[in-house]
């Protein structure tokens, strides 16, 4: 017969609610009598009930990522891979699970509203958040669990994000110190958040430094992005240096280029892999521990603990992309 809590709060001589506190790491037990308890778990190998366990807490030690894009992009999307690599970290040294899923088309609020009334999650971490973010509207209406990836106008909630402004002056900055005087920068999508953020930085970067810094929008996207620079080579490309909104669009730009002979330094955003890989210059901006930070915040929501925002530092990579023209310039 399976051993059940009240036989190990019979062992203990404890409550069955001092056992269930230890089962759910509470500090509201003595460590002597936590280690007690510990003991007879271990000695006996007990595993809790998860059906139990949900039926009496009402939760079920579930959470969810919904991506707003087309399914493979996901898997294709190294950014995600990352960020989730982050969230499962957490997610996975406290027993928890993750349902990963995809919203494509339809009602976003009553997609989010019919997970809610299934029960099946106890929060969600939102990505892609946009002004008026009716996600957020909904969520806050039901009091319900969830944490944000990036910030908007409104910041009623909590956020984890990394420091856009920062990162991107510190690109504009790199370039200005290996002696680039004309920039182009490709930023990502218009009007959501995070490229805004992005692009403010470029432009303080850009009134502080005394650099020239034309804008062009890729959308995050490497087809765009090399539409761009083929409509610039019709005039006559005057640039020398190139900061690109993410390292899918610098790749894009960097090989679009050399096949070309065109060499000019470039600066991605993001440290994916490939990045390594390819000698790109980029700004980190620590996407492991953005999705481990996320994680632990939605679930410290999810159970009543106090919980605040945070802004994780960006850092510049610098890879042969840029540091190969300092080297020219000596």
């Amino acid at each position: 017969m399976a051993l059940k809590i009240k036989d190990i709060a019979k062992m203990a001589n404890v409550s069955v609610a001092t056992v269930s506190r230890v089962l759910n790491n509470s500090d509201k037990v003595s460590l002597e009598t936590k280690n007690k308890i510990i003991k007879i778990i271990q000695k006996y190998d007990y595993k809790p009930d998860r059906i139990a366990t949900s039926l009496r807490s009402k939760k079920t030690g579930i959470y969810a990522v919904i991506f707003s894009v087309k399914g493979g992009k996901v898997l294709e999307d190294t950014y995600s891979t990352k960020f989730l690599k982050g969230v499962l970290n957490y997610f996975s040294s406290k027993g928890l699970k993750l349902i990963v899923d995809i919203h494509e088309n339809g009602n976003v609020a009553e997609y989010y509203s019919n997970t809610i009334k299934s029960k099946i999650v106890d929060g969600f971490i939102l990505l892609d958040i946009r002004k008026n973010d009716e996600r957020v509207d909904l969520l806050n209406k039901e009091k319900f669990p969830y944490v944000v990836i990036g910030r908007n106008d409104e910041n009623n909630f909590v956020y984890i994000d990394s420091d856009n402004v920062a990162g991107a002056y510190m690109a504009i900055k790199h370039l200005k110190q290996i002696k680039c005087k004309k920039i182009l920068y490709i930023s990502g999508n218009m009007g959501i958040p995070v490229s805004e953020q992005r692009l403010a930085g470029v432009k303080s970067a850009q009134k502080d430094l005394g650099v020239e810094v034309d804008v062009e929008f890729g959308d995050f996207d490497e087809e765009k992005t090399v539409e761009i620079l083929k409509s610039i080579l019709k005039k006559g490309f005057e640039y020398d240096g190139i900061f690109c909104a993410s390292d899918i669009m610098a790749y894009a730009a960097m090989k679009f280029l050399r096949g070309l002979n065109i060499e000019v330094p470039i600066v991605g955003y993001d440290n994916i892999p490939l990045s390594e890989f390819v000698g790109l210059s980029t700004i980190d901006q620590n996407i492991i521990k953005i999705g481990y930070s996320a994680a632990q915040a939605v679930d410290n929501i999810a159970n009543g603990k106090d919980t605040i925002s945070m802004v994780v530092p960006s850092k510049l990579i610098k890879r042969q992309s840029t540091l190969s023209f300092i080297q020219k310039h000596i």
